[in-house]
């Protein structure tokens, strides 16, 4: 751990989907001084939220060994928070202080959509579009003036993990699984514990009566089963291809707005970074004549974008070095979100 050659100073990044949470305390160099990873962040997804990540922060201060007191800034990307300019949501954010109600904090904090600190990780402040797809779902365009616009306000909707699942569900109910998609629907129904396609429909229908949240968690926990069946099961390849589709038009709709011969497209969460998904999303832009993009790998991931905006709110460089330590500690991120250390 760096102290940033004596700086006491350090920023909190915080970065909450819908699976995930994810705190980390930065030097002002850029080096990691400690993180925590915990519950889901959204609201929509998860019914206590808000302890989750103030439960993550105290974990990752612990984790740093560093007075919240000390901490400069914090800027968070949550799940679920209103941009200006959005028609998601009514615009009032106040819900989300209760998130960093953490014993010792008095740094300014900057909440906002976790599509923005992704799409800051990703591109490094470059114009261009963030696909977020995992237990949630968001496009959104950044163009060189800052101006941020997402696909709902077209009201467009590519889908999330569940969605995807949904669609291979539907498929299998529908009768359209054929001879190779033997494999991947066995795989189905034994996640939902069903015999046939018969007792898999009476099974879905049995969710009637059970919590949202909890239907939607179930759903989304097939998204995996789809995604690693795609390049042999013609029917799942099929639904994934279709969510590439709709995500691709959502990159369409806002490629006007960042101009250019070709628009620099990211991706970020759980399903958009599978390599699945992200060559059926290439394919998809490929065929997409009226807006021509260029699919790139994210440079730093979405809690890194949140401690880059951090390092601006307090006027911190965010030079090549600073961006390479940033870059180093990732290195060490397990697909958890955990850090591994040696």
């Amino acid at each position: 751990m760096s102290d940033a050659g004596g700086d006491p100073r350090f920023v909190i990044a915080a970065d909450a989907g819908g699976t995930f949470s994810r705190v980390g305390c930065f030097a002002l160099d850029g080096s990691l001084l400690g993180s925590a990873t915990g519950r889901g962040g959204s609201p929509y997804h998860q019914a206590d939220a808000a302890a989750n990540v103030a439960d993550t922060t105290v974990r990752a201060l612990q984790d740093a060994g560093r007075d919240a007191a000390d901490a400069v800034a914090l800027v968070a990307g949550l799940a679920m928070v209103s941009r200006a300019g959005s028609n998601q949501g009514d615009g009032d954010n106040g819900w989300a202080d209760d998130f960093f109600r953490v014993p010792g904090l008095q740094c300014e904090r900057l909440i906002l959509n976790d599509a923005v600190v992704a799409h800051r990780g990703a591109l490094l402040g470059a114009p261009g579009i963030m696909v977020v797809t995992g237990t949630g779902s968001m496009i959104l365009a950044i163009d060189a003036d800052g101006t941020e616009v997402e696909s709902g306000q077209f009201e467009h909707y590519a889908g999330a993990a569940r969605h995807l699942a949904y669609e291979a569900v539907q498929l299998i109910l529908l009768g359209a699984a054929g001879p190779d998609d033997d494999e991947f629907v066995a795989a189905v129904l034994r996640s939902w514990g069903a015999d046939d396609v018969p007792g898999l429909r009476h099974v879905i229908l049995g969710l009637a009566h059970v919590d949202r949240m909890e239907v939607r968690h179930r759903f989304g926990a097939l998204a995996p089963l789809v995604t690693e069946a795609a390049d042999r099961s013609p029917l799942a390849d099929r639904a994934l291809r279709d969510l590439a589709r709709k995500t691709a038009r959502g990159v369409g709709l806002l490629a006007p707005l960042i101009g250019g011969d070709r628009v620099t497209v990211s991706t970020t969460g759980g399903l958009a970074t599978t390599p699945a998904f992200t060559a059926r999303l290439a394919d998809a832009l490929d065929e997409d004549t009226y807006a021509p993009a260029a699919l790139v790998p994210a440079a730093l991931d979405a809690l890194r974008g949140a401690a880059l905006i951090a390092y601006g709110t307090v006027g911190a460089a965010t030079n090549r070095s600073v961006i390479d330590r940033l870059h180093e500690s990732q290195q060490d991120v397990r697909p958890d979100g955990t850090v591994a250390r040696s």
